[in-house]
């Protein structure tokens, strides 16, 4: 692997802001550049939630189909699956402070676009396929080059915590955006919050310009001459823990996610609702995960056991969650969920990122992306066929015991290994299972 010269030194603590000053949970907020970064997220997360929530009612409110709003969502994940691995790579060569502002500023193209048609009246089902499309096609860049900035901002020794606070930032925006994209679509309609979701881009794509470039912290970067995508591929299944963390993120991101679509259902088909109990649960769950970003954000260290013990409790909760008498007992439900969803999140992301070198960064976060790119594509629809044949109690049973059952499996493996996992499925089922000495 060929890489750019050496770097100069890593910006010093004192010029970093002092973070022994700050409670643990806030130190990276001790970074001026990260400071900046949260408002602009917050201030992003805000606007894509809400367009979020006008974009699945829309759908939902067109078709009265959860395969549909299902879709929606495969559709914006088909481009990270032909195109991942290879943004993945371009990111790596890429100075991502020259890219996002390009990136941002063609989402709130899109999105001024689609405000403009909705407004109008000229909006069809069609024009919100191509609008996830485009976006999806966008994000195979824009994602990788948002982690490797990140990592710039916020140093090995903050990185930790600032993906737990971005993770408050996050469920901020989810409480903020979807309670006032409920009001909004109630109000002036979804036009409006197509308009919002434009101008929060804006905010991100100027924010990224005015980083302070002698406050990012250095990290190698590829150069043309490297082996490209296969170097991602490599050093990810080199790693036993990067590979068990991804399996299972494939499964618990194909079935034990996507509460927009069986949220609808259950608000509209169980506790016959409409579109203000789907915005009210909406904010349950998006509270849920602002209590879980802020447990996350208090642990100095995010490992395995939190991981899956919080993927496991996610589980649980889900397969729960069907059987809630009322309307009350499901909101509290995914309160929970969420919380956990969140704490779990939030340690994949922090075991991601410390475990890939800056030189193959934008891979490996590539391979994640692919990864729940996958998880969304075979899993959205799913979830919608369940939710429309069996009806969405079941969905949600069926999606937290497969959910469960992943995690299982991957403790196994990391326990002791695939003979350990093969043995353990053996026994649960009575089948001799063989596998690898």
């Amino acid at each position: 692997m060929t890489l750019h010269p050496a770097a100069p030194p890593r910006p010093s603590a004192r010029k970093d802001g002092g973070a022994s000053r700050l409670p643990v949970a806030l130190r990276a907020l001790a970074l001026p550049n990260y400071r900046r970064w949260a408002l602009a997220d917050l201030v992003s997360n805000v606007g894509s939630w809400m367009s979020t929530a006008a974009l699945g009612w829309l759908v939902y409110d067109m078709t009265g189909s959860a395969t549909a709003l299902g879709a929606v969502v495969a559709v914006k994940q088909a481009p990270a699956l032909v195109l991942g691995l290879a943004g993945g790579a371009l990111a790596d060569r890429l100075d991502a402070r020259r890219v996002l502002p390009l990136t941002q500023g063609a989402y709130a193209v899109l999105a001024g676009g689609l405000a403009m048609m909705t407004s109008g009246g000229h909006t069809r089902l069609w024009h919100l396929y191509v609008f996830a499309a485009l976006t999806g096609v966008l994000g195979v860049l824009d994602g990788p080059c948002f982690g490797r900035l990140l990592a710039q901002v916020l140093g090995r020794e903050n990185l930790s915590n600032g993906i737990a606070l971005g993770s408050v930032t996050h469920s901020t925006g989810w409480v903020l955006g979807l309670g006032a994209g409920s009001v909004v679509l109630a109000g002036p309609g979804p036009w409006v919050v197509f308009a919002i979701d434009a101008v929060s881009f804006t905010v991100v794509a100027l924010t990224v310009l005015r980083l302070r470039t002698d406050l990012l912290h250095p990290m190698e970067r590829a150069t043309r001459g490297s082996s490209g995508v296969r170097d991602g591929l490599r050093h990810v299944l080199a790693s036993r823990q990067l590979v068990v963390v991804l399996l299972m993120g494939t499964v618990t991101g194909a079935v034990g996610r996507h509460f927009q679509v069986t949220m609808a259902a259950m608000a509209e088909q169980t506790f016959h609702g409409g579109p203000g109990l789907y915005g009210r649960l909406f904010t349950c769950f998006s509270v849920g995960a602002l209590v879980g970003a802020a447990v996350a954000a208090r642990l100095r260290h995010l490992r395995m056991p939190v991981l899956l013990g919080a993927a496991a409790a996610a589980g649980l909760l889900q397969a729960g969650s069907g059987a809630a008498p009322v309307a009350w007992v499901f909101a509290g439900a995914m309160f929970a969920v969420a919380a956990c969803c969140i704490v779990y999140d939030t340690a994949v992301s922090t075991t991601v990122q410390l475990l890939a070198p800056g030189h193959v960064r934008g891979r490996v976060l590539a391979v994640q992306g692919l990864v729940g790119s996958l998880a969304s594509m075979a899993g959205a629809p799913l979830v919608g066929w369940l939710t429309d044949t069996l009806g969405p109690r079941a969905a949600l049973g069926i999606g937290g015991a497969l959910a469960l059952a992943a995690v299982g499996t991957a403790a196994c493996v990391l326990a002791g290994g695939a003979g350990a996992a093969a043995r353990a499925v053996g026994t649960a089922t009575g089948v001799r299972a063989f596998a690898p000495a």
